[in-house]
């Protein structure tokens, strides 16, 4: 067997464990195990702080004047709490499968995830709500403070978890690629296209071994830079085909998406539904921006498209007149009608009442057309 099976079974072995243990993944369950051992103020300070419960965390002032105590009061319960679960004697047989399953997941990602992307890879299952999040950052954060460490989110980086011996130079350099390369696509990427490039790049021969499509995606999510819109294309954060902030980005990424042409009221129709953000698009609205924005090309009765995808502008008669000028000679009425219907969503009947104007077009003995004269 050689080196090259002998890894693609070990993955798989890896991964159906990893599999395996997130099945089992309940940190509400264990945190609820946990606290037992606490006296009920001790408990109650700990879900408050940490917002176990699913509520905002309260602060140390918000805590102590429920109980009519100092913010440096509560901060000792806290503490005290802390290192009384520690010390308990099924402390490690009831974390361990935590910090077991949350160190295969870092590892298998490059030692480190953005902490987006960590909850949703550990509650896959279990449910990724935030109750779940709470118990589990809790849990990370204080219980398994040796093991794992918090990568605070920056200018360039969003908010991570790590291990202590993950490759942060790695994780940077791939990153600075990353978004060269995005950059110089000037384009939203999808993930496969970034990962095809990057194996093209030199700096992916060099680091190949430590650079899996996993690793790979896993610095993507951590750089803020970087970010997917709800068509799971990346690109630049600042990106209005990333990041819709006006109509306008909002109308072209869904003509985009759609791939053919979309009457006004659909778009619109389409937008509430994907939900940018919490603004309402109405089809009057759309419409306007339809209107004024000459990227997009009028094909029919309050439908509209791309003008990237070939169509033109203008009306039945200024189509039939750019065919038979890209044709340099005479046609016959159906070809006219059938080249029309690939620029406009029009009646056949439309197109040949545009025919009739004497004015700019001719009809030849023979049936066919060409410009007047």
């Amino acid at each position: 067997m050689n080196q090259i099976q002998q890894s693609s079974i070990l993955d798989r072995v890896l991964s159906s464990q990893k599999t395996s243990a997130i099945e089992q993944f309940n940190p509400s369950e264990v945190v609820t195990s946990l606290l037992k051992c606490l006296t009920p103020r001790e408990e109650d300070v700990l879900r408050r702080r940490y917002g176990l419960l699913g509520k905002h965390k309260e602060t140390l002032e918000e805590i102590g004047a429920t109980y009519h105590v100092t913010r440096e009061r509560i901060r000792q319960i806290e503490k005290t709490a802390v290192v009384k679960i520690k010390r308990l004697k099924n402390f490690y047989s009831l974390v361990s499968p935590i910090e077991n399953t949350v160190f295969t997941v870092l590892e298998q990602r490059g030692g480190i995830m953005s902490e987006e992307s960590l909850l949703a890879e550990l509650l896959q299952v279990v449910g990724n709500n935030e109750i779940n999040q709470q118990n589990i950052l809790f849990i990370i954060s204080e219980l398994l403070d040796t093991k794992f460490k918090a990568f605070h989110a920056s200018q360039d980086f969003r908010e991570s978890w790590q291990l202590f011996h993950a490759p942060l130079h790695l994780m940077r350099e791939t990153i600075s690629v990353i978004l060269k390369i995005i950059t110089d696509a000037a384009k939203p990427l999808k993930l496969e296209e970034i990962i095809d490039k990057i194996k093209k790049d030199p700096f992916y021969s060099s680091n190949q071994s430590q650079l899996s499509e996993d690793v790979i995606a896993s610095y993507i999510n951590i750089s803020s830079k970087i970010a997917r819109n709800p068509f799971n294309d990346y690109g630049l954060g600042e990106w209005g085909s990333i990041i819709p902030r006006r109509m306008n980005d909002k109308i072209y990424l869904v003509l985009k998406r759609n791939g053919k042409p979309l009457h006004f009221s659909e778009i619109a129709k389409r937008i509430n539904e994907i939900k940018f953000d919490d603004r309402k698009a109405y089809p009057p609205t759309v419409h306007n921006e339809l209107i004024l924005n000459d990227r997009y090309i009028l094909v029919g009765r309050g439908i509209y498209a791309l003008r990237e995808w070939g169509y033109k502008p203008g009306v039945v008669a200024n189509v039939l007149e750019d065919i038979l000028k890209q044709s340099g000679q005479p046609m016959k009425r159906d070809e006219l009608v059938e080249k029309v219907l690939e620029q406009r969503m029009v009646k056949k009947n439309t197109i040949h009442l545009a025919l009739t104007d004497k004015t700019k077009f001719q009809k030849l003995p023979d049936g066919s057309y060409k410009i007047a004269d």
